[in-house]
Parts: structure tokens; C-alpha cells; sequence
């Protein structure tokens, strides 16, 4: 055991690096371990204005590149931020420094997580900031797009009141059709956010049949309070989270069976886990390596003539290639077609901001300016259909760039939470099973759209806390005798945390040798070492500094 400063020894983790908006989440999960739930929630609140929603419905990729999984499962850290939230206070705001005003008018067009986002910075910044919704109420996907399943209205609500309470002002049911306009009437920017509202298309024929619906706008006719019953068997062709919320709302909207077709496999699903498994569990069946073809309407149903596919060589993005199995058609019957397979922007023909590909605005991608000088871009409308997370972080990069084309500095990040002058580095319990989160009883959540994760309690969420392994306190130097290695692979074999890949070279002795090519990754586990056959690898811890 070790004490060590976290200012001269620590270093950007995986988990951290992996998180787009860059949340220090080893330093708020320390917090934790020593039950202070109001400082934790403090260090999460110096990158993002919405704790709680991340905390409900965020895709988490930082779990993803946990170290954690070395050992046995992720550090739940969602969860953690979910219980940062339910059981600190507001103690971050007096760490809040109250800004002076700029004088400079900014309006936001768009109140989802990036547009929102991205006014609560630059109120930060003293800048004076109008949010203008076309809907009528504000969250934008947050809003219209996640299940109260998911993410209850309640949590949302007060994050955009905090927003609301930092000066910006949100002014809902306003269409926007031109930007340009808005310059004219006086503003000094504008933040064009409005998202990406149309869902794609099959492209086959019979989509046009009233039967056929699209999913997200089944979504957001659900969110919006609308009542949409279902009855029979219920299809919903896709593999994303659109895919799985239109499934499971489906089930709590009177669908006797609902079938998913996913034309890859299971573990090519870009839906989190945590919600397919969830869907599976409501009772969601799913047919994979399959798409439809044809739509037809025979006696008061759908008719879907299907294919099965194949996977081949990957393509540029690192997936295999799908084709049809010739002579594989067979035929779905259902009641209702639900179709989320993407959405695009949706924006009028007068809106006069240039389009790429799928629809989306051109801008610059790190002034976030478009064709326009004035006007800014970010979000959806701008990237595509992104993760909440990754919208939050598209607004705070487009606020900076804002910030300085305004005249300042563009600096928004805050201090919010005390830094420790001395964090003592300990072992994590490398025992400790992940807690249990407990869920509504399945035969309560079918008929209700009451929140499904219970969340942590003080108890759990401490516990949890404990098997961070701190990874921004560890130091490993990872030595590979590349005279010695005979190329097994053993070791890249054994580590999840990507320390190893192959060298570019082949060694005098005929070998391709392993390399320690991310040694900054390494948890000192010891599994490679044990592993390599021709004892090449060594790994010793550094002190601080060294």
C-alpha cells in the first residue's frame, strides 16, 4: 500500500477514456468507497448536466473497457452514477463560481441532450441563452424516444429545471424554419440541435401499408402520452435500442407475442445487453440472420416474406458482410410491423443549412461552424442517430467553440468536487461479486411502464465502489524479450485489457513476436506471465515518477 498524489501519478484510464464526454469516473468512484455520494455526484456534474439520465439510460461504454472484466465482471458503473445522484445532494453547486455576463445572445434550436447541454455551458459562461423546442415540452430523445421504463420523466424533469436555473430559457411549441433569421432578429449565434426525428426505410415492397409502422414514432406517440393499443403478434425488424424499447413497449401496449428480426447475429446487436437480455426476459422472441422482403396484407393481417442471410468477410467498419441465402424465403405472419432500422434529420426545405450523406448538416467538425458564419451545428442533426452521452458531448464541443467565437476562451470545464491532496492506492476486492441490482417483478412491469431498475442502495453501491481497481493509480512496466517470444500468442490470448499485439517484424529467430503495445493498460494480474510458455514477459510495478 502506497500513498501517492493523484496530480503528479495519476493517469487517463480506460474507463475514462472511453466515456466521449471524458467523466473522471475512478475519482467519483472513490468518492464513493468513503460514502460521499455528494462529492461523487459533484465529479460528474464537472462534465455532464444530466447525472441522472446517464445514470438511468446511458449505453456506458466506459463499462465496456472496464479493466474489471479481467478479473470477473465490469464495475457497474452506471449504477454508481445512479446512486451518486438518488443519494448526494447539491452540494456541487458550491463549487459553482457565478459567471459574468458577455452581453452576447446565443439561441439554441433543439432542447435534446445536445442542445440542452450546450446552453447550460455557455449560460455558464455568462452568455445570455434562449432554447427554442418545437415540441411541447423539452428533452428532445430523452423526452420522445426512451421508455419511462427506462428513464422516469421525474429524473429528467429536474435536470432540465437545474438547466432552467442557470439562466437558460426554454420556450416550447416554436417552429423554427429558417436559422438564418434568427441572426436578423439579433442573436449573436446559433446552435442548430433539432436532432434526427425520421426513421429509415426497408425499401421493400408493401411498406407503404398502414399496418407498418415506424418504431421510434410509435416511440414518441407512447412517450407523449398518446394511447396506442396493440393486440396479436407484433414484428419489429432491427438490432439497436429503438429496436428493443419499440419491442418491449409493445409488450406493455397489449401485443400478445412479439418477434424481433435482426438480419446479423445476437452478439452484433448494437443494443445494450443489459436491455436485450431485458427484452428477452419480458418474453421478446428473436429471429436472427433474417430480414423481410415483402410486405403484403392478406386477410386482415401481414404477410412478411422473409430471407435468411449469411455472414461473409467483414466489411470497412470491421463486421461481416450480410447476404441472402439463395431459396432461403419463408414467410412471418403478424398483426402490426414496427420499423427501426435508423432515423435520419428531418429538416424543411427552407431551412438553408447544406446536407451530407444520410441527411445531416454539414459543419466543421472541430469549430462545429457550418456554411453559414453564425450558425453551428451539433448532435444528431450533424453525426447521425449517437447515444445520449455522445450528444452531451457534442454540445459541450460545440459551447466551447461557441464560447470563443463570441470573443472568450471557450474554457467550460468546473471544479465542483474537492480534489484529495493524498488518495491512498489499496488493492481492489478481487473477491467481491457484482451486487444484484433488484427490478420490478416481471408480472408487474408487463402492465405498467413503472422503472424496471430499482437502482443501488447505500449498502450496494458502496460495495460496488470497492471493486474498482483504481487503474488510474496503477503504474506497470511491460517488457516483452522479443529474442525470446515464439510467437503462441498466449499472452494477447489471456489479457481482455488489449496490453499485447503483434510486432511488425519478423525476430532473427524466425518468429513474428508479441509486443507490450498498451502497457498503460496493465493491472498487474500476472495471467500473461503465467501463460507464456517461453517466460519472455516480465512485468514490475513503478513508483510515482518513475
Amino acid at each position: 500500500m502506497k500513498a501517492v498524489s493523484p496530480d503528479t501519478c495519476r493517469k487517463v484510464p480506460a474507463c475514462q477514456s472511453a466515456c466521449p464526454a471524458g467523466i473522471d469516473i475512478p475519482r467519483y468512484i472513490r468518492h464513493l468507497r468513503g460514502g460521499e455520494f455528494s462529492a461523487a455526484l459533484a465529479v460528474n456534474r464537472e462534465k455532464i448536466p444530466f447525472p441522472s439520465v446517464c445514470g438511468y439510460a446511458c449505453v456506458h461504454p466506459c463499462e465496456a473497457a472496464c479493466a474489471r472484466k479481467q478479473i470477473d465482471e465490469p464495475v457497474a458503473v452506471r449504477l454508481l452514477k445512479r446512486a451518486a445522484v438518488e443519494l448526494g445532494g447539491d452540494d456541487w453547486k458550491s463549487g459553482q463560481i457565478a459567471p459574468s455576463a458577455t452581453g452576447k445572445k446565443v439561441v439554441v434550436v433543439g432542447a435534446g441532450p445536445a442542445g440542452l447541454t450546450a446552453a447550460y455551458c455557455l449560460a455558464r459562461r455568462g452568455h445570455e441563452v434562449t432554447v427554442l423546442e418545437a415540441l411541447r415540452e423539452p428533452g428532445g430523445m430523452m423526452r420522445y424516444g426512451i421508455p419511462e421504463y427506462r428513464l422516469p420523466r421525474p429524473a429528467l424533469a429536474k435536470e432540465v429545471a437545474e438547466i432552467v436555473g442557470a439562466g437558460v430559457k426554454i420556450e416550447t411549441g416554436v417552429q423554427v424554419e429558417v436559422p438564418a433569421q434568427l441572426l436578423r432578429d439579433g442573436f449573436d449565434a446559433v446552435l442548430v440541435t433539432v436532432g434526427a426525428w425520421r426513421g429509415a426505410h426497408l425499401g421493400v415492397p408493401g411498406e407503404e401499408n398502414d399496418k407498418v409502422l415506424d418504431g421510434f414514432a410509435f416511440l414518441k406517440q407512447i412517450n407523449s402520452g398518446e394511447r396506442v393499443r396493440l393486440a396479436g403478434h407484433v414484428v419489429v425488424v432491427g438490432g439497436g435500442n429503438t429496436a428493443i424499447d419499440a419491442a418491449r413497449t409493445a409488450v406493455r401496449s397489449g401485443a400478445k407475442k412479439v418477434t424481433i428480426l435482426y438480419r446479423r447475429t445476437r452478439d452484433a446487436m448494437p443494443a445494450s445487453d443489459e436491455e436485450i437480455e431485458g427484452a428477452f426476459y419480458e418474453g421478446v422472441q428473436a429471429e436472427f440472420l433474417a430480414v423481410p422482403v415483402k410486405i403484403e396484407e392478406k386477410d386482415g393481417a401481414l404477410e412478411l416474406t422473409c430471407q435468411r442471410m449469411q455472414l461473409g468477410k467483414p466489411d470497412a467498419s470491421g463486421r461481416p458482410r450480410v447476404s441472402a441465402v439463395p431459396g432461403s424465403d419463408f414467410a412471418v405472419h403478424c398483426d402490426r410491423l414496427l420499423v427501426a432500422v435508423g432515423q435520419t434529420p428531418e429538416l424543411g426545405g427552407e431551412f438553408g443549412l447544406p446536407t451530407g450523406p444520410g441527411g445531416t448538416v454539414q459543419r466543421d467538425r472541430e469549430t462545429f461552424a457550418t456554411a453559414q458564419p453564425g450558425i453551428f451545428a451539433a448532435g444528431d442533426v450533424a453525426e447521425g442517430p449517437t447515444s445520449i452521452i455522445e450528444a452531451i458531448t457534442q454540445g459541450r464541443k460545440a459551447a466551447s467553440a461557441i464560447d470563443r467565437f463570441l470573443g472568450s476562451d471557450g474554457r467550460i470545464d468546473e471544479t465542483l468536487a474537492p480534489a484529495t491532496a493524498q488518495v491512498r492506492s489499496q488493492p481492489a476486492v478481487r473477491s467481491a461479486t457484482r451486487p444484484h441490482v433488484e427490478q420490478v417483478p416481471l408480472g408487474e412491469r408487463l402492465h405498467s411502464f413503472a422503472t424496471v431498475e430499482l437502482g443501488y442502495g447505500i449498502g450496494a453501491a458502496t460495495k460496488e465502489a470497492h471493486r474498482c481497481l483504481g487503474c488510474d493509480l496503477l503504474d506497470f512496466q511491460v517488457t516483452v524479450d522479443a529474442t525470446a517470444c515464439k510467437e503462441c500468442g498466449y499472452c494477447q490470448e489471456v489479457c481482455k485489457v488489449g496490453v499485447y499485439d503483434w510486432a511488425n517484424y519478423i525476430s532473427d529467430r524466425g518468429y513474428r513476436p508479441m509486443l507490450a503495445v498498451k502497457p498503460e493498460n496493465c493491472i498487474g494480474c500476472g495471467e500473461c506471465i503465467f501463460a507464456c510458455p517461453d517466460f519472455a514477459i516480465t512485468v514490475v510495478e513503478r513508483e510515482c515518477g518513475q
